[in-house]
């Protein structure tokens, strides 16, 4: 056995043991969310009417469990699973992370600050969407950056497939490709200028239509604009203590309420939106503990700083630095047009843009090299 190997074997047996950790501290973590997928699956089994008709825009989730459900199998055997596809994504972001560094040791560093980041992977455990939708996302972010045989083609149309219907969000990893594939092959490079913008447009206003008529239907959008809060769930920190918005009539639709807030109440939205995208990226919570805010702290903040240093000196292609930005703005984005989540999940479906963008980034403050062919062709 090589070192290589053994490294690899020791990084295998690590993440095996965290998540049985992992399993021992939490269990079957059962939500309040939880309830609506397992009541969801259970109606469809039975071919009966739903409770919750919004279950309809995280069917890549029952899609998880129908199997399981279907065996009579305990909801133990759905976490089992989910941490399988974590560790798939895992393999898939090493690879990834070889391709554009072309560094074994980087991209065995890239994929241990995947695996090993407890507070991750401990989604593994919880009866929700999160887990699936971070390893999906991981999987197909890392297919797209690699050279692909027939049948890996037909494992990213599958994994483009299930990431898209896993979350109402999974529409970004549709856009991230949008954006690697216009940029890599460049096929409107002969097209009129107006056609163009146009199509940018049409394709705008149908992005526009899809979140105000489909994704956001069920989402009260105005409730943290009016109470003020910026973290859901946590309410000591408001900005209506500061200073009272205008609230749009409820007779106008989602996307239709948060512009009309955006007009009336400008300087509010803004400070709202850049306080909300602030506690996204440092993931720092006042009510964790100062040790488990340093910890974090300490986790990102390297990350950060190689991720720039990448997208700045980085060997990556146009095509490369449009696939794994695309996602980190648009869930930067969304966050800031709703609200940060209590426990920061929103930011793990970008941890492995950012890692990947800071793998780069070490490989060329250690030795700058002539740029990596791109080879997903």
């Amino acid at each position: 056995m090589n070192k290589s190997t053994g490294v690899k074997a020791l990084l295998v047996l690590g993440w095996l043991l965290l998540q049985m950790m992992l399993y021992q501290h939490h269990g079957v973590r059962i939500v309040y969310d939880s309830h609506r997928f397992i009541l969801f699956t259970s109606e469809i089994l039975a071919d009966q009417p739903v409770t919750y008709p919004q279950v309809w825009r995280y069917l890549g989730y029952p899609l998880l469990l129908f199997p399981f459900f279907k065996a009579g199998l305990a909801l133990s055997y759905v976490v089992w699973a989910q941490m399988a596809v974590s560790g798939v994504a895992a393999i898939a972001l090493y690879k990834a992370a070889k391709q554009i560094t072309g560094k074994e040791g980087l991209a065995l560093l890239t994929v241990s600050l995947f695996a090993f980041n407890p507070d991750l992977q401990a989604w593994n455990c919880y009866i929700l969407t999160d887990s699936l939708f971070t390893s999906l996302l991981t999987i197909t972010l890392s297919l797209a950056l690699l050279p692909k045989t027939r049948l890996l083609w037909i494992g990213f149309v599958l994994a483009i497939s299930w990431t898209t219907l896993a979350r109402p969000n999974g529409f970004i990893i549709l856009l991230a490709l949008t954006a690697y594939f216009v940029v890599l092959y460049k096929p409107f490079s002969k097209f009129n200028k107006w056609a163009i913008g146009l199509t940018t447009m049409l394709l705008l206003l149908g992005l526009y239509l899809a979140l105000d008529k489909f994704m956001l239907k069920a989402f009260t959008l105005m409730i943290p604009y009016e109470r003020g809060d910026l973290i859901y769930g946590y309410f000591e920190f408001v900005l209506t203590d500061f200073h009272q918005p205008q609230i749009p009539s409820s007779s106008l639709t989602p996307l239709g309420q948060v512009l009309w807030f955006i007009w009336v109440n400008p300087i509010y939205f803004l400070a709202m939106a850049l306080l909300k995208g602030l506690f996204f990226l440092i993931h720092v919570k006042p009510f964790y503990s100062l040790a488990h805010n340093l910890a974090i702290l300490a986790y990102l903040l390297p990350i950060y700083a190689f991720a720039w240093i990448g997208w700045k000196r980085g060997q990556l292609s146009a095509s490369n630095k449009a696939l794994l930005l695309t996602p980190v703005l648009l869930q930067v984005g969304i966050t800031m047009l709703t609200i940060e989540d209590w426990d920061g999940r929103w930011l793990y479906p970008a941890l492995p843009c950012f890692l990947l963008l800071a793998g780069a980034g070490i490989s060329s403050r250690l030795s700058p090299s002539p740029k990596l062919p791109n080879l997903a062709r």
